[in-house]
Order: C-alpha cells, then sequence, then structure tokens
C-alpha cells in the first residue's frame, strides 16, 4: 500500500540518487540548486532554511522509499507541489499518478485545499502530459530558462477545484490507479497524515 509521510534528514541519501544525469536534473529541479550532482547535504539545507509554510513528504510502498514532493502554503487555501520525483527504477509503473494522487486526496481531506499548483518543463514530456492527465490545466503563466543551449518553458498547471469533488476524486482514483483486483482503491491510497506532523 503507497503511504505519505513527513521527509526526514535521512531520506536524502535516497532522493539524490534518483537523479542519474545533469539534464534530468535541471529538469527537475528547475535551477532551484546550483550544482550537480548534489549532495544530500546540499538538499537537506533546503529544509533546514525551510520557510515556516513549506513541508517535505515522502511516499512508501510496502515500507520501500519510492517518491519524494514538497508541499507549500501559498495562501489561506492554495497549496504548491514542487520538487516531484519518483525512484528511477520504479518509473512508468504508475507510482508517479498514485503518489500525486494521495497527495491530493490528502490535500483535500487535512489541508483543505481548494487548489493546488505546479510546474513543469514543457520538455519534460513524460512529467508534462501526467499532470495533464491527472486533471491539471495550464495557468498561463510561466517563465523560460536556457540550459544546454536550448530554451525550456517553465509552466505554472493548476489542479482544477473539479477535482477535488469527492465524486471526482473517487472516480479518479480508481479509473487512473486500479488497474488490476489487487490495485489499492481509494479509502487504501488516503494518506493518514495532520498538519501538524510536517510542522
Amino acid at each position: 500500500m503507497l503511504k505519505l509521510r513527513p521527509y526526514k534528514p535521512n531520506d536524502s541519501a535516497h532522493v539524490v540518487g534518483w537523479i542519474t544525469n545533469e539534464e534530468a536534473f535541471r529538469l527537475w529541479c528547475a535551477d532551484r540548486f546550483e550544482n550537480y550532482p548534489l549532495s544530500p547535504e546540499e538538499f537537506n539545507k533546503m529544509y533546514e532554511n525551510k520557510p515556516n509554510d513549506l513541508f517535505g513528504m515522502i511516499a512508501e510502498d510496502n515500507g520501500d522509499i519510492i517518491g519524494h514532493f514538497f508541499v507549500q502554503k501559498l495562501q489561506q487555501d492554495r497549496y504548491k507541489f514542487g520538487l516531484i520525483i519518483v525512484d528511477n527504477t520504479k518509473r512508468g509503473k504508475g507510482y508517479g499518478k498514485r503518489m500525486l494522487l494521495t497527495a491530493f486526496n490528502y490535500a483535500k481531506t487535512t489541508l483543505k485545499a481548494k487548489s493546488i499548483t505546479l510546474s513543469v518543463f514543457d520538455t519534460n514530456e513524460a512529467a508534462y502530459k501526467c499532470y495533464l492527465n491527472l486533471g491539471f490545466k495550464e495557468t498561463g503563466n510561466y517563465i523560460t530558462h536556457t540550459f544546454f543551449g536550448k530554451e525550456h518553458k517553465y509552466i505554472e498547471l493548476e489542479y482544477t477545484p473539479a477535482f477535488f469533488k469527492e465524486e471526482s476524486l473517487a472516480k479518479n482514483l480508481a479509473s487512473r490507479v486500479c488497474t488490476s483486483p489487487k490495485s489499492p482503491t481509494s479509502g487504501d491510497l488516503s494518506a493518514k497524515l495532520t498538519e501538524r506532523a510536517f510542522k
């Protein structure tokens, strides 16, 4: 069963170990970090110096660490997800979607979120298509980064309010996650977390 828990400093070695080349690094961090390869210590500095409205999450599947992302509070009921990454040995198996759908359920039930935004490069086609498939829409906001001699448009996406309706979220969980009789249900995927656990 996939579950979420608060990020801990000793998780950093897992996260940075999933980044296998500099281009993937730039597409993931959008120059949040300068140097590649990124050390576990440098990654942890982000959380050591974090504002009070930002906290990290780790996704585990049967006790194995399989993903990471942060959550940042923008306004009373608006949140941002960032630095989303899945274990590179488990990509293409639906873990990214399962992690995000679990996170959406947590945001809806615990944080009482009405909007979630994230940003993705247009050149990161797999991630971009994944987010659109989950219900994100472009907001029209973007900035341009240049690396490896090429321009990359960093596009802001928003998870639309309709997807926070109970019936819509449950349908999304069932249709996009449950691919076999043993796949988790929407109830199984509920992240039993409290906001206090991250502060």
